[in-house]
């Protein structure tokens, strides 16, 4: 894919962002209808978009590709955690934003923007290894995500809470690889719906995001150099960071494709809904997530160049 294929498409993706901006900003909608769009895109659009993507052919190459994929992703958290750690010390920020800065590079956006990124770069058969890959995710963003944001918010420390093992994005991963693995279909219908369901998750995402990021006053958008360089790391240094480790020993296009993609995507949206929910620098997440958002549009089309 050449680059202006792949820019038009992420363009497209930014454009979506904007009219979700515009129309927060509008008050086409409000904070409480924007929270509802969120819930719906995590707890059924987004699942039934997993679920839809892992119905295909049961293969031995397929399930050998899985388990690829899993270990993988346990590599990439493992790198970001170290980068997530150690910028921050580096860049001698205070000790209360560490913990912001260290999830906005640890957790990336791989649910909202990532699947649809992969999509418009890959098609759609890449969402299999993408759904595979976003597992662990599910697990870490509400374990180590939570203790990184509590570190230094009024002393609290973060717990890993057992009922995350139920939340979507983990229930529609077992409920689709149990479907690959059985060769088992819904009925037509049925997986007529989950399909249509499943598409409305890219322009919703988008929007969604759009919408979250209206909440941050203009003027304290582009203050502080910090963020800066942890955006930078974030859209540059992560992916190519994974990049050099993988590219020696994996070949299939998917399985290197996809890890890398996934750690050019900005930062999770999850940063400031969940700064919120900790007391801590929720204005310092949310400017991270809006300019990594905002620049991702340059970006990931150049990272793509190393994979695509």
């Amino acid at each position: 894919m050449d680059f202006v294929t792949v820019f038009d498409q992420i363009l497209l993706l930014f454009l979506l962002v904007l009219a979700g901006y515009g129309a927060r900003r509008l008050d086409v909608f409000d904070d409480k209808t924007t929270s509802g769009l969120c819930s719906l895109l995590v707890k059924v659009t987004l699942p039934a978009l997993i679920i839809s993507s892992m119905m295909v052919p049961f293969s031995p190459e397929r399930l050998t590709a899985c388990g690829e994929m899993l270990v993988i992703s346990v590599v990439f958290y493992a790198i970001s955690l170290v980068v997530a750690w150690e910028l921050p010390r580096i860049l001698k920020a205070p000790e209360t934003e560490r913990g912001v800065y260290g999830f906005i590079l640890m957790f990336s956006n791989t649910a909202f923007m990532g699947f649809p990124v992969v999509e418009a770069i890959f098609g759609k058969e890449a969402l299999f290894y993408t759904a595979v890959f976003n597992l662990p995710f599910n697990l870490l963003v509400f374990s180590i995500g939570i203790i990184m944001l509590k570190w230094g918010a009024a002393g609290e420390k973060g717990r890993f809470d057992p009922k995350i093992l139920l939340n979507p994005g983990i229930v529609s991963v077992i409920i689709g690889l149990i479907l690959f693995v059985t060769s088992m279909r819904p009925p037509l219908p049925v997986a007529g719906a989950l399909e249509s369901l499943g598409s409305l998750t890219t322009p919703l995402s988008m929007i969604v995001v759009g919408a979250m990021l209206a909440r941050i006053n203009p003027a304290e958008v582009f203050a502080g150099w910090r963020v800066y360089a942890v955006t930078g790391a974030r859209l540059l240094l992560m992916p190519v960071i994974v990049w050099a480790v993988l590219v020696p020993f994996v070949h299939d296009p998917y399985l290197l494709g996809v890890p890398v993609i996934m750690a050019a995507m900005p930062a999770a949206a999850f940063a400031a809904i969940l700064a919120e929910e900790c007391h801590t620098d929720t204005k310092l997440a949310s400017q991270g997530v809006f300019l990594s958002t905002l620049f991702c549009v340059g970006t990931i089309p150049f990272v793509a160049l190393l994979v695509a």
